[in-house]
């Protein structure tokens, strides 16, 4: 198990959310087809449909040799784990070109759906990669846990520098900035436990300190659970 490595690349129309999705994330009502997030949203979905970078992966280690400073609540949430999965996945490029140009020509909604796109579809192929994780633990015996990742559940932005060290096999095309946010920026990344004994649980979005987190929109809004586990 320990150095297996996983890399897939999606199709835009393999991971893309619909509209119900869309609708549930931007907490908007779907109403009539000349609502302008729908009218949007029929717009924009053919510009997207070309995206070719669209990719996932992860490698699997020992957790006894990747230390990491998650904090307290993950390290609590990973106990029993024997192994770790260290991911990343990406939605490519095309979503902040094309975020950039909408604003450009004052286009504001458009942009902000472009944004919310984008974060769903980097989420729905990390569901995907993580899927294939799991299904490789279970042929293997063992359970997964959640995904965690720097900037969430009180782990620091700045566990990214830890985090890529670990993953430099990985052919992702994913790249950190001074500041710990990653480029492309519809990117996720993180670590998912691996082990016998080890289970999911619920997210503890009553004590994470990130106002902004995907998790937090994923839980109250009720939209499918991630069975799986970004951003």
């Amino acid at each position: 198990m320990v150095g297996h490595t996983y890399i897939s690349k999606f199709t835009f129309e393999e991971v893309c959310p619909d509209l119900q999705e869309l609708h549930l994330f931007l907490k908007t009502a779907e109403t009539d087809e000349d609502y302008p997030v729908n009218v949007a949203f029929r717009e924009i979905m053919p510009l997207l449909g070309d995206d070719s970078d669209i990719v996932g992966g992860y490698i699997i280690r020992k957790s006894e040799d990747t230390p990491l400073n998650t904090g307290a609540q993950i390290q609590g949430y990973l106990r029993g784990a024997s192994h770790l999965a260290f991911f990343v996945c990406t939605a490519g490029q095309i979503f902040s070109r094309l975020t950039e140009q909408y604003n450009k020509d004052s286009a504001y909604l458009e942009a902000f759906i472009v944004d919310a796109i984008g974060s769903l579809t980097v989420e729905n192929a990390m569901n995907k990669t993580q899927a294939q994780l799991e299904t490789f633990a279970n042929e293997n015996g063992m359970q997964i846990s959640n995904r965690y990742s720097p900037g969430y559940c009180n782990w620091h932005l700045s566990g990214q520098r830890e985090l890529f060290g670990y993953m430099e096999n990985i052919p992702v095309n994913v790249s950190l900035t001074e500041s710990c946010l990653m480029l492309p920026i519809k990117s996720v990344s993180g670590i998912i436990g691996i082990g016998k004994n080890i289970r999911k649980r619920e997210y503890a979005c009553q004590i994470c300190k990130n106002k902004n987190c995907i998790y937090r929109k994923l839980i109250n809004d009720k939209l499918p659970q991630p069975t799986e586990g970004g951003f």
